[in-house]
């Protein structure tokens, strides 16, 4: 079989995994008996993507997040390039030969934001922790697996996010708010000097003050859409 798709390679990944057939995992998917085994192949060859809520489905069988069968398509060179040179476009990576072997520098430092930088070490710091403690025997491989693809809901940045896991990456959500409690700090400073203050901070305030209630709005929105799936799903 010829897999079109990261989304259809990873649910045959999982799939074998729990040594199911396509047939058990279409019955698992509540498909119907004429169907089930038919849908299931449909998915793993890329005839057919399964929608979001579908793929919600699909990781609560094999107890996983959705974000882990939802990644790009990495099944050829090109892609995976492409997907190097967006990250340098975007987060800085670099690309060295040491001793013979490449290594990719994920993301650059930024000296100016700090919490960006300390969220990038964090939740890197976090992989290296976890797979230290995988090489030096402290836990067990399936430890490990569970750790990475229920990523991040078993890390220790498991932000609000609900879909924009897969629109905008975890670690921009801490830079976020920080922002939002700074600019809370920064009012109630100027608040308490009682002095006059200036057009320039007054539009500044102002510009923070539009950004916040624009992210706040999209968490609402996310909670409310998140509420009604789980309404759905009943």
């Amino acid at each position: 079989m010829i897999i079109r798709n990261n989304i259809g390679e990873r649910i045959a990944f999982f799939r074998r995994a729990y040594n199911y057939t396509q047939r058990d995992l279409g019955k698992l998917l509540g498909f119907s008996d004429k169907t089930c085994d038919v849908r299931v192949a449909q998915y793993e060859s890329g005839d057919r993507i399964p929608k979001y809520d579908m793929l919600e489905k699909i990781a609560k069988v094999f107890n996983i997040s959705p974000g882990t069968l939802d990644i790009p398509n990495i099944n050829y060179w090109a892609r995976r390039m492409q997907i190097f040179f967006a990250m340098e476009d975007k987060y800085g990576s670099e690309i060295k030969k040491i001793d013979g072997e490449y290594y990719l520098r994920i993301e650059k430092t930024y000296p100016d934001e700090p919490v960006i930088t300390g969220v990038r070490n964090a939740v890197l710091q976090e992989w290296v922790d976890i797979y230290t403690a995988l090489q030096e025997g402290k836990i067990s491989k399936c430890e490990y697996d569970y750790w990475r693809y229920n990523y991040p809901q078993q890390g220790h940045y498991n932000y609000i996010t609900f879909r924009r896991d897969y629109i905008e990456e975890v670690a921009t959500y801490p830079e976020k708010y920080f922002s939002l409690l700074n600019l809370q700090q920064d009012v109630q400073n100027l608040a308490d000097e009682k002095q006059e203050i200036d057009e320039e901070t007054i539009t500044d305030l102002e510009a923070r003050y539009k950004d916040a209630e624009r992210i706040i709005s999209q968490e609402l929105a996310e909670l409310r859409r998140a509420i009604e799936r789980a309404k759905q799903s009943k």
